[in-house]
């Protein structure tokens, strides 16, 4: 199962435009997966994120962890009757969100009408 998402929606051959150049998105899907994998920087950066913040994982390997298998875990809800077995896990998400694009279509005849109605009321 796939945990991390990039570009869903997109083949590995469309192009993506950023402010500094044009990349395939095959392209960026291999860089947010070296990114994430096990030997580099976001797993490192999220460990002494989270130590400075209090949270206390054993060492880099277990938050390397939470990037691929997630770490079991349990979760006490309020109002629960006790703990829940689970896993923990980071997902990470890349996503292409398009603008909705401007509607130019013209007013409908019934909006005046709507408009002299309400102004009566």
């Amino acid at each position: 199962m796939e945990y991390n998402y990039y570009l869903p929606n997109f083949s590995d051959d469309d192009v993506i435009q950023l402010s500094n150049g044009l990349y395939k998105v095959g392209q960026l899907k291999t860089a947010m997966e070296f990114a994430t994998n096990d030997q580099n920087r976001l797993p490192h950066s999220l460990f002494y994120a989270l130590r400075d913040k209090g949270v206390i994982l054993e060492n880099l390997v277990v938050t390397q962890k939470l990037f691929v298998d997630g770490l079991d875990a349990e979760a006490l809800k309020v109002g629960a009757k006790g703990w829940q077995k689970g896993k923990i896990r980071v997902r990470v998400t890349l996503e292409f969100e398009p603008e909705e694009p401007e509607t130019n279509e013209p007013e409908s005849p019934l909006d005046d009408l709507r408009r002299m109605m309400n102004d009566n009321s």
